[in-house]
């Protein structure tokens, strides 16, 4: 724990040189974020007052609640893992009494931690500008299993991408199928729209997959349009997904790591 904590601080203070670049970030979440519900603001005058079960007011509140919950859960761990991978850095941590995993995961949450604390800031102010129109959810129920809904859904989201990652083993770049896989999660994450707009066959798969954890589900829950069994439910189907992830990252690891010291890297 020790350890981890240094290796935290380390890459903490290590990103605050980096301030201006997380500011410009932040300022495209913010622009992003706006864009959408002015958007929704633009469809909703000329579809009416009802789209799919969702009034204006909770498509406002469905974007901003979304966006803050994705990213408390966002991680960039895969383009790290793969240039580890590419230019042989992994070398040293094999020999190292921290398991590479454990450091990674170390560098990443120190990593994502200043620019995950401006992202909610920013997303807080949104939220604060557009009160008037928000929802507010004061149930602890409801609240207590959206916190643990969230962070299950970090650990899968940092499983996943460390996953990814381990494709490096095998090709170069990464960057094209990281680039794929981000498009995929982010459309069945709900990120676009919501997914109960979609064919109730396609919405329900949804259920099924890691990805509507980080932000389709949890907004749904925060606006009470699932119930506390339905999210007891997608707990569950979180964890399935944590431990398949292990059992995935635990094969590709062993054949991945045969073929790293096969090649000599």
């Amino acid at each position: 724990m020790k350890k981890f904590l240094t290796i935290v601080r380390a890459f903490w203070q290590r990103s605050l040189t980096y301030r201006f670049t997380i500011l410009s970030y932040r300022l495209g979440e913010i622009g992003e974020t706006i864009v959408l519900i002015l958007m929704w603001s633009a469809v909703y005058e000329g579809q009416g007052e009802v789209i799919k079960g969702f009034t204006l007011q909770e498509m406002m509140t469905y974007i901003l609640v979304g966006n803050f919950f994705n990213v408390l859960i966002r991680n960039f761990l895969a383009e790290v893992v793969g240039r580890d991978i590419r230019e042989g850095r992994l070398s040293m941590f094999l020999v190292r009494p921290m398991g590479y995993f454990s450091y990674i995961l170390s560098q990443e949450v120190g990593r994502i931690s200043v620019s995950t604390m401006m992202s909610v800031l920013s997303q807080a102010i949104v939220i604060a500008f557009f009160w008037r129109a928000f929802l507010w959810n004061f149930d602890l129920l409801y609240l207590l299993v959206l916190v643990l809904m969230l962070l299950l859904a970090f650990f899968t989201e940092l499983l996943l991408s460390f996953l990814v990652g381990l494709v490096a083993f095998w090709i170069d770049e990464i960057d094209g199928i990281y680039s794929t896989i981000e498009r995929v999660r982010r459309f069945f994450s709900g990120g676009y729209f919501p997914l109960s707009l979609l064919p109730a066959a396609l919405a329900q798969i949804s259920f099924f997959l890691p990805f509507s954890y980080s932000f389709f589900v949890p907004a749904q829950l925060y606006l009470k349009k699932i119930d506390l069994m339905t999210g007891l439910q997608g707990l569950a189907v979180q964890t399935a997904w944590i431990l398949l992830l292990l059992l995935a990252i635990r094969l590709v690891w062993k054949r991945g790591l045969r073929r790293y010291e096969g090649v000599g890297i």
